[in-house]
């Protein structure tokens, strides 16, 4: 069987009227697909914060979003953990900050990754809210109709509602920019802190900057 590993993008977090912002690897060798998974036809997408600091090495990393396959989110974080990034500026100054790297495993043979939707929608049934947000991520990276997109949407509401602290700071990050919803900032504070409370780095790191200001 073959596949192919999508190449990895760096999203840029929610810095709406911040001076802090992210640019996008320097040197990187993708994630190898780990043998057993590919033999088992594991796919999905992994969202991995990982530390960068000044020099644009990683310190330290962190699933923020599991593939829900181990193997898949492990090597994620250590193949992209050995790379050197462009860092973090703030007013002109590289500075250590976290950075979300969102990477789509999926096979040759399976392009929609209808594999992956299953098996998070059958997650999703089963009660698991980062599931939930996963099937989320996969309806709107690779919709078939606007009711694709309407339903990535709610379903990233309802796993930020049911707990889910990474879909709580996409939720925050929306409302703070106005992306695909009004733009509402003491919602996107709401959001924000309920993540950050549990943890989620992308959001602790928000609060510390500040100034949240709408800009489009």
């Amino acid at each position: 069987m073959t596949f192919s590993a999508s190449k990895c993008l760096l999203a840029a977090a929610a810095l709406a009227g911040a001076a802090l912002s992210f640019t996008a690897s320097a040197a990187c060798h993708k994630p190898q697909y780990p043998k057993l998974s590919l033999r088992e036809s594991e796919e999905g997408v992994v969202i991995v914060a990982f530390l960068v600091h000044a020099d644009g090495t990683v310190g330290d990393s962190v699933v923020l979003a599991s593939t829900g396959f181990p193997a898949l989110d492990r090597e994620t974080r250590e193949a992209l953990g050995k790379c050197v990034f462009n860092p973090a500026t703030e007013n002109g100054k590289p500075v250590e900050a976290w950075q979300p790297v969102q990477y789509f495993w999926r096979l040759e043979d399976d392009p929609d990754m209808v594999y992956a939707k299953h098996v998070a929608a059958e997650a999703a049934r089963k009660g698991d809210v980062n599931a939930l947000y996963r099937l989320s991520i996969l309806l709107n990276t690779a919709p078939k109709s606007d009711t694709d997109r309407e339903k990535a949407f709610v379903l990233l509401r309802s796993a930020a509602e049911r707990g889910a602290a990474a879909a709580q700071y996409e939720l925050g990050r929306r409302y703070e920019k106005g992306a695909e919803i009004e733009a509402n900032l003491e919602e996107a504070m709401r959001w924000y802190e309920k993540a950050a409370a549990q943890g989620d780095v992308l959001a602790i790191q928000r609060l510390r900057m500040g100034e949240f200001t709408y800009q489009p």
